[in-house]
């Protein structure tokens, strides 16, 4: 695979005194804890300086630790980070992805250090094969089919409005589409990280063993759905999107931790720092692309691709 430097996200804002650093590992269940500990190591070194504010969070196949502190204790740290990461073993986790929010001026040294010490190498994603899995309990079939995320092929921003007409806001197809079915089915769609390569998950229930007449159904009725919807619906979900993406602007550090969720999912930081222009872009058509790409796991499964 061809790999290139990812270089560092910096965000101006000058709303803190400190500036905020995100960084974000992508990982597997089984080393989950192990990164976990990494973490918490690289913390532990940094209490001789004082210990800074921090925040840990990790789902999805991702570890994000986000700190804010004065740029000298930051540099400081991310020594420490570096030092914890060589003693990992490798494959364990990759190297972070980073995201900086703060004031630029100036912050040249950090910017610097984090990116001789963490520069994260980003490779061409590997090709993600469609996959169903199902299971009953107590009356009830779960069927999962997981595939690649559309983003690679119907771009960030087409993909997240796509997204969201299927879950978010008034109008989300999703629950609506799977009520006219009965049989207390539901249906959800999710994003996450598989053999580290932004994925996606369906996920259908149903009573009896019908799992895979929910899909025969949304395959069906999700692309006509699409085409009756209006010009000012689509320009109502833009607004949509762009207030839900708008929230990780509420402060410094939400916006450093978002951010950082955003390149290590591969879902598109430009969304978090470019929002309106982004979803701006997108045409009726890149929203109908990126709807046949969210569905391709389903028909590759259903064996219709």
């Amino acid at each position: 695979m061809n790999a290139s430097t990812l270089p560092i996200l910096a965000i101006p804002d000058d709303r803190s005194l400190f500036p905020v650093l995100s960084l974000a590992w992508r990982t597997d269940p089984q080393h989950e804890r192990e990164a976990r500990e990494l973490l918490a190591k690289g913390l532990a070194q940094s209490d001789r300086w004082g210990h800074p504010w921090h925040q840990i969070t990790g789902d999805s196949g991702s570890m994000i630790l986000t700190v804010a502190a004065e740029q000298p204790r930051l540099e400081r740290w991310l020594h420490a980070v570096a030092d914890e990461s060589s003693r990992v073993k490798s494959g364990s986790v990759s190297k972070p992805m980073i995201a900086m929010v703060g004031k630029l001026a100036g912050a040249e040294n950090l910017l610097a250090t984090a990116t001789d010490l963490c520069g994260a190498k980003i490779s061409q994603p590997m090709a993600l094969p469609s996959k169903m899995q199902q299971n009953s309990v107590e009356g009830y079939q779960r069927t999962l089919i997981t595939g690649e995320d559309p983003i690679h092929h119907a771009g960030a921003a087409a993909s997240f409005l796509a997204l969201c007409l299927l879950t978010g806001g008034s109008w989300a197809l999703l629950p609506k589409l799977v009520e006219n079915l009965g049989n207390a089915a539901t249906a959800q769609i999710s994003r996450n990280l598989i053999q580290r390569g932004p994925a996606i998950t369906w996920q259908g229930i149903c009573q009896g063993t019908g799992g895979m007449q929910v899909f025969e159904y949304l395959v069906q009725a999700l692309p006509s759905q699409l085409k009756s919807i209006g010009e000012d619906q689509v320009q109502e979900l833009k607004h949509f999107g762009l207030a839900n993406l708008s929230r990780a602007w509420r402060s410094p550090t939400e916006l450093a931790h978002t951010a950082s969720q955003y390149q290590i999912m591969g879902w598109g930081p430009s969304l978090i720092t470019d929002a309106h222009s982004e979803l701006g872009r997108v045409t009726r058509d890149d929203l109908e692309h990126a709807m046949d790409c969210l569905l391709r796991p389903v028909l590759e499964v259903l064996g219709r691709s």
